[in-house]
């Protein structure tokens, strides 16, 4: 009989006193190649469980101290094992007693002395059932989450398309009846508002298609060799009009010849999020600091400001999936609160981080930490 499931190397925990029935099954197992761990009390094998994260466990009814329905029952009382198939190890004389071994969370027994043969069938057809069931699960899980992510984003259409929509339809209409004069003000300002929505509308949408990308495993990372004086470069001229627009001065600062071996969709991804967000948040006026430097083995790039400040019982929410936290920008310019999270899920596919670094009313500083390989 073969070992169904390619790929896995099973770890089996024995639970003997007799060393006799330890070497059987040792030896038996080895043929196998399964990994074995062995314990000769009930005290040392609870111990094991917690160090080593076996698959399965054969589990002597009769021991010292304590015997295998009571290291059964503790393993079982746990939710962790409550899918950790345990096989009593019996003498004949003590079959009447497995019902209770069954009644505990075990899921089959064996007679000693052992046959052979026996003894690998039962181990086998465990161990797959198992692999099985725990394949089962993730899948489900899996599948859970897809979910989840699929409301959560219904969520955010619902929630913050429906305002910049608004504005684009509103506005579509008042021109379309000729009410204002070409290029007089009253246009222009029609226009800038149209504008600002469509470009509120293109950044949920992109924020969404990232988001969702991360969250179902989609998005791989591809890192390559990236100039960091050439990117912070195409971020100004991306962000000109914007900038002009808040009349925000923006000074770059970038250690020379600094390259990062990264991927560079996300890398891009961070940088417009956090930049677009201090742009959002920052008065007329004010001004943003972007900087990219070697540290101590690390690539920091870091983005200043010194706009209206995060809130500090809102800083933990930024990062969290599940939370969803809608602000206005200084002009009133809509946020999905997408964006830094979108941010931070790029960061960690990066091995890098994201780090805050904000005060309300003062301004804030969002870095990304990279390592240099």
């Amino acid at each position: 009989m073969e070992f169904n499931i390619p790929g896995k190397t099973p770890t089996v925990l024995v639970v003997d006193d007799n060393p006799n029935n330890l070497k059987i099954v040792a030896l038996t197992l080895r043929e196998l190649n399964f990994k074995i761990v062995i314990a000769t009390n009930g005290k040392d094998a609870l111990d094991l469980v917690e160090r080593t994260n076996p698959d399965l466990i054969l589990l002597d009814v009769m021991m010292p101290e304590m015997d295998g329905f009571e290291v059964c029952e503790i393993l079982k009382s746990e939710e962790k094992n409550k899918n950790l198939p345990i096989i009593f190890l019996t003498a004949v004389g003590e079959k009447s007693k497995i019902v209770k071994g069954f009644e505990l969370g075990g899921v089959d027994y064996i007679t000693k002395p052992f046959n052979k043969e026996e003894l690998i069938i039962r181990i086998k057809t465990h161990l797959e059932l198992k692999f099985t069931r725990d394949e089962l699960q993730t899948t489900t899980d899996h599948l859970s989450d897809l979910n989840e992510l699929k409301d959560r984003m219904f969520s955010v259409i619902g929630h913050d398309l429906r305002g910049p929509l608004g504005n684009i339809k509103m506005t579509l209409e008042l021109l379309s009846k000729g009410l204002f004069e070409y290029n007089s003000d009253d246009y222009k300002e029609t226009m800038s508002t149209l504008v600002q929505s469509s470009e509120e509308v293109s950044e949920l949408l992109e924020n969404l298609l990232g988001w969702a990308k991360s969250q179902s495993g989609i998005l791989k990372y591809h890192p390559e060799e990236i100039s960091m004086d050439s990117l912070l470069e195409s971020t100004y001229f991306m962000f000109k009009g914007n900038l002009t627009h808040k009349n925000i001065s923006f000074e770059p600062k970038v250690q020379d010849n600094l390259t990062v071996n990264t991927d560079s969709y996300m890398l891009k991804m961070i940088i417009k999020n956090v930049m677009s967000n201090a742009i959002k948040f920052t008065h007329e006026g004010g001004n943003i600091n972007i900087s990219a430097e070697s540290v101590n083995g690390d690539i920091k790039i870091s983005i200043s400001d010194n706009g209206v400040g995060i809130p500090t019982e809102d800083i933990a929410k930024l990062f969290n999936e599940k939370e969803h936290l809608s602000t206005y920008g200084t002009n009133g310019e809509a946020g999905s609160g997408l964006g830094l999270k979108v941010a931070n899920s790029f960061a960690t596919k990066m091995n890098g981080k994201l780090l805050i670094d904000s005060k309300l009313g003062e301004g804030s500083k969002i870095t990304l930490q990279l390592p240099v390989k």
